[in-house]
Formats: C-alpha cells, sequence, structure tokens
C-alpha cells in the first residue's frame, strides 16, 4: 500500500498534471484497487478544481482540526457523456484554502500534533486505499515537509534545463539528508521534439532512477483551460501516453513503508542540530 508524494521544486513543471496522470492511470490500470489522490497544494490547487468541486470538507480543514479526514475524502466526480462516474475507483481529497492554518502551538507540541494527526491519517488511508497519491505544494514550507514525510518515497519532477535539474537535485539530497526520504524516481517534463533527450535524462539520473520522459504537448494547456486533467480529456495524446508508461512502471517497483512520526522527528532533530551549529559559529 504505498504513499507516493510527488514533487517538483518550481511552479509550471506539470507537477500537478502528472499526480492527476499518474493516480487517473492507475485507478484505470487496477481497476478493482482503490487509489486516493491527496491535493497538498493549497495555494493552487489543481487536484481539487479539476476532480472535486464539490465538497464539505478539506485538508485544511484537517490540519486545522476542524474536521476529520474521513470526512474530506470523495469520489472523483469526472463523468462521461452519459453521466457515468470516469474513475469509480479513484477518490481525492481535496486542498481548500490557500494558506496553512496558523501554528496555535510551540513548535515542539505542533510536531507532536502533526506526527500524531498525519500518523493516525495515513494508517487510516492505508486500510482503505492501495495506492495514495500526494500532489505536494511546490514551495517549501512546514505543510510541504509534512505532506512529503507522510510519503514512503518520492517522485521528482523537472524540466530540460540546468536550473531545474540542479534545484531538483539540491532538494533531494537535502530531504535525504534532513528526513531520509527516499526517491523513487525522477521524470523528466515538457521535454520539447526538437532536443537531444538523451543528454538531459544523462543528467536528471543524478537524481534519481529515470522513470519517464513526458514530451511538450498543447493538449494539456488545452486540457487545463477546459478545467480538466489531460488524461481524462485527451487520453491518447502524447503526455497522456507517457504518463501511462510512467504508471505502468511505477506499479512494477517494490516501495518500502515508512513512518511519518520517525520522519518528522528526524527532521526537527536535525534543524535543531543545524541551529545549535550556527550559533557555535557565530
Amino acid at each position: 500500500m504505498p504513499v507516493l508524494a510527488i514533487l517538483g521544486t518550481k511552479g509550471g513543471v506539470a507537477k500537478s498534471t502528472l499526480a492527476m496522470g499518474l493516480a487517473i492511470w492507475i485507478s484505470k490500470l487496477k481497476p478493482r484497487e482503490r487509489c486516493l489522490l491527496i491535493d497538498g497544494d493549497m495555494h493552487v490547487r489543481s487536484v481539487e478544481l479539476k476532480m472535486c468541486r464539490v465538497h464539505d470538507a478539506t485538508l485544511k480543514d484537517v490540519l486545522a482540526r476542524e474536521k476529520r479526514w474521513e470526512s474530506a475524502v470523495y469520489t472523483c466526480e469526472l463523468e462521461d457523456e452519459t453521466g457515468e462516474l470516469l474513475y469509480p475507483n479513484l477518490a481525492v481529497l481535496p486542498a481548500g484554502g490557500r494558506f496553512m492554518p496558523p501554528m496555535r502551538e510551540s513548535p515542539l507540541v505542533y510536531l507532536e500534533m502533526a506526527k500524531r494527526l498525519f500518523g493516525n491519517m495515513i494508517e487510516g488511508l492505508r486500510k482503505e486505499f492501495k495506492y495514495i497519491i500526494i500532489d505536494t505544494p511546490a514551495s517549501v514550507a512546514f505543510e510541504h515537509l509534512i505532506l512529503t514525510a507522510s510519503a514512503d518515497a518520492v517522485i521528482y519532477i523537472c524540466e530540460p534545463n540546468e536550473d531545474s535539474i540542479s534545484s531538483t537535485l539540491t532538494t533531494a539530497e537535502e530531504l535525504k539528508e534532513l528526513m531520509g526520504v527516499q526517491a523513487l524516481g525522477v521524470v523528466l517534463s515538457r521535454v520539447p521534439a526538437d532536443i537531444d533527450a538523451d543528454a538531459w535524462v544523462k543528467k536528471v539520473r543524478r537524481i534519481a532512477p529515470f522513470l519517464g520522459t513526458i514530451p511538450e504537448d498543447p493538449q494539456v494547456g488545452v486540457a487545463f483551460r477546459e478545467n480538466l486533467p489531460v488524461v481524462a480529456a485527451y487520453p491518447d495524446s502524447p503526455a497522456s501516453s507517457a504518463m501511462e508508461g510512467i504508471a505502468r512502471k511505477i506499479l512494477g517497483v517494490t516501495v518500502k513503508r515508512t513512518d511519518v512520526g520517525e520522519k518528522l522527528e528526524r527532521g526537527f532533530e536535525k534543524v535543531i542540530e543545524r541551529v545549535r551549529e550556527e550559533k557555535e559559529s557565530v
């Protein structure tokens, strides 16, 4: 029952497109298994706006401890032309709101709350869903670390340029050092047809095992303007087909189960250690 987080260090790399695409393809490839897509990006809310517009509870409500996670999980609302659900075994936990609820306690108390809250939520979700995909925020804030720690492994996504690859490599190394976050693989996104993709694939292999390439595809933009995931709007498009291949590869990988609390505890201890070292060096 793997929990996978999709992580992109910059906006516009098609992180949410990949998260939605993988969740949809896994639900199609495994129709007898339940799959959940968590919209952890409360700033953009792409998943929520395209796959779960009608809701009474959200991840923001869960973080604020105003609602239980059980009330914030909904069947994906996308339907075909006859009104039938396109993906009846796919559920969505919408993001809600735009900002992380304020920290009402001291950092230590808040850490304990986060460990307990997300630990219990992930354990409960594991019992309900075979596959869980988390669309993380682009910015590295506290909620980003919580969501990343909630995953058993991370799938990084970056573009074929030095800035994107460099920042992704730095983030991957930092998260591994900070919380022991393991990388399942990396996806090279928005690859133009007129470049040497192999050269860029070689570069991204420094980050994590290579999972696949998503070509630059104008139908992705068309689908977004139609307020739909490209896999739902244009399932045979080049980008959709590429994501199917990545989903098949992911389904063939064994992912080791991890503990949310242990990773958050490790991360907090590392931060305290660094602050102490900086004070001593002054």
